[in-house]
């Protein structure tokens, strides 16, 4: 789900999108579309627009529905950005947050920092895609969930000059502590480090965020950086609504995933929490200042939602 999100905005030509070129690879690998050999009345036709998207196989036939067919792209925007039954404005939120985190890299670089920790890496594709020499990269996740993305990575990338492998960590953080996670994969914890975590702090109850967070701020040296989203608590608790919250709340309960846990989005509450932990927090940002910074195409309309709205970034270092 979330690789069709991350790559539906590219994929229906709109402005300001991402830059991940290998999600939609991912994406073919992992759902492609079943069929008999192609029987396309307009091959060369059919060859040209499988050629321009780098998809598998022929437009009719191997290649993915959403990438290749653009009116069942529209039409499953249509059904799961529905203001009654949907949550209206996922894609740019997704779109968005995947440049939040690749921001996030660039930055980290600019820094001078060599070490990019990405906790709950799922199917992320900056290591692949963000590398230069002397960035070292670690994938951690859970053993059967990190397994599984080798064998993809293997497969879809196999070019592992082109594409440098990042070090995978099989591990389960509710078992154990982050520094352990890392003991014996060549991470060194006096070197500053960047921490990436995407899309995970709303599923994990409150005593695992602490914990969380409390991990990072005892493994990061001085100058290290710690990106993170997180859902509003206010949101979560039901004392303020947004629009398509509810669905989407349903709509992981359902997977097994629930939200659990939130944070105020207001930045003293944040700083309060942080410096709790020895953190300072550099940056949050609301889903206005999300939109105006990283789609600055849509405008912000109180009553047509184009974003997620209860969902912030924050960025936050270890003071040197």
């Amino acid at each position: 789900m979330q690789l069709i999100f991350r790559t539906m905005n590219r994929d229906m030509h709109q402005a300001n999108t991402n830059e991940d070129n290998i999600a939609f690879l991912f994406r073919n690998r992992l759902m492609p579309v079943r069929s008999d050999p192609c029987t396309c009345n307009d091959k060369p036709v059919c060859r040209t627009l499988c050629n321009r998207c780098q998809c598998y196989g022929h437009l009719c036939c191997r290649s993915s529905i959403n990438k290749c067919m653009p009116s069942c792209l529209s039409a499953y925007k249509h059904v799961t950005e529905h203001p009654k039954h949907g949550s209206p404005g996922t894609a740019n939120y997704i779109d968005a947050r995947t440049q939040w985190f690749d921001q996030a890299v660039t930055i980290a670089k600019q820094q001078g920092i060599t070490q990019v920790v990405i906790i709950a890496a799922g199917f992320d594709t900056r290591a692949y895609r963000l590398h230069t020499s002397g960035l070292q990269f670690y994938e951690i996740d859970l053993p059967h969930a990190s397994a599984i993305k080798q064998k993809l990575v293997d497969k879809v990338l196999p070019d592992a000059a082109k594409h440098p492998r990042p070090v995978f960590v099989g591990a389960d953080l509710s078992e154990c502590s982050l520094k352990r996670a890392l003991q014996g994969t060549g991470f060194d914890p006096v070197k500053t480090s960047l921490f990436l975590c995407e899309g995970l702090l709303y599923y994990l109850p409150q005593y695992a965020v602490d914990k969380l967070i409390s991990n990072v701020a005892g493994l990061a040296a001085p100058g290290s950086l710690f990106y993170f989203d997180f859902l509003h608590l206010d949101v979560l608790e039901g004392r303020s609504a947004a629009v398509g919250y509810d669905n989407t709340a349903k709509v992981v309960a359902i997977k097994g995933e629930p939200f659990l846990s939130g944070m105020h989005p207001s930045a003293a509450s944040l700083c309060k929490i942080l410096a709790q932990q020895d953190l300072r927090l550099l940056e949050v940002l609301s889903p206005r200042e999300i939109l105006a910074h990283f789609l600055p195409h849509v405008a912000w309309d109180e009553q047509r939602t184009q974003i997620l709205s209860f969902y912030s970034f924050a960025a936050v270092q270890r003071p040197a």
